[in-house]
């Protein structure tokens, strides 16, 4: 099974260096809008047959957090991010029938993982998903590190029921290290990851596709290297502190520590490994 995903994602990351169209079925899993923006960029027009499954609306539930980003209520939030969202996969030509947003608040995510992966097992079975582009476990965003758990759940659920599960490849996102805050890398950065420059082209379609996630101008100018960073992603334990205990989040979110994750997933891992149905 290991050699089968290695074998797959090896093609997938090949084609899309050589900038060959795909036609498979394959799922963007990331947590909020603007997430595939910076994650694939322009990259995901390659992507004829790509479904986008985001796990947040990434609308704030709190009326302070809703106030900070400048709306009056979390349904204007709301409404907002899905209008920009609809914008960016308008321009690469991912339909409205491929598109799924769980309704679920920013930094809500890891509230909900079992929830979340029986929904993506069901998304990945009933479409025929070859592969799986999502977050790594890196203590960045607690809703990345949910959206890496669910979809690693996903999977084990699927391999538990005899089923095929698909790739998971990485994008480089965030994290913090001993010097500070690290974008569009990996933690445990190495030879292997998939390094994709963008061209002319593709640098000035990544420019509008961040444009149009206007709401999150001042947090989206942290990612304007023109390049994706891919990977098969590892096999991760969710309920051991990411990124050998440097969690960023715990600078910008008061109310999710740490130890809360860890007991989250630590009831996630129970909801998989107990009695299911069939």
């Amino acid at each position: 099974m290991g050699s089968f995903h290695a074998g797959r994602a090896h093609h997938i990351l090949c084609d899309l260096r050589a900038r060959k169209s795909l036609d498979a079925p394959l799922a963007l899993v990331v947590a909020h809008p603007d997430d595939e923006t910076i994650g694939l960029g322009p990259l995901l027009k390659l992507m004829r047959g790509a479904h986008a499954v985001h796990l947040t609306d990434g609308a704030r539930r709190d009326l302070r957090g809703v106030r900070a980003a400048g709306f009056r209520s979390s349904a204007d939030h709301a409404a907002a991010r899905a209008a920009e969202l609809a914008r960016v996969l308008d321009l690469v030509n991912i339909r409205p029938e491929r598109r799924h947003c769980f309704p679920i608040g920013d930094q809500q995510a890891f509230r909900h993982m079992p929830t979340i992966a029986a929904a993506l097992c069901a998304y990945f079975e009933t479409r025929g998903i070859e592969a799986v582009f999502t977050h790594p476990y890196e203590g960045g965003h607690v809703d990345h590190d949910a959206c890496a758990c669910a979809v690693a759940m996903a999977c084990e659920r699927m391999e538990h029921r005899g089923l095929r599960p698909p790739a998971v490849l990485e994008m480089a996102f965030y994290f913090e290290s001993d010097h500070g805050l690290v974008t569009q890398r990996f933690p445990d950065a190495s030879e292997e990851d998939v390094v994709i420059p963008f061209d002319q082209a593709e640098a000035l379609m990544r420019d509008e596709m961040l444009a149009a996630h206007a709401s999150q101008a001042a947090i989206l100018g942290l990612f304007r290297q023109p390049v994706a960073r891919l990977r098969l992603a590892p096999n991760y334990d969710f309920r051991r502190p990411p990124n050998r205990g440097h969690v960023f989040y715990q600078r910008f979110i008061e109310d999710v520590t740490p130890a809360d994750w860890l007991m989250a997933a630590h009831e996630a891992y129970g909801w998989l490994h107990g009695p299911q149905e069939q």
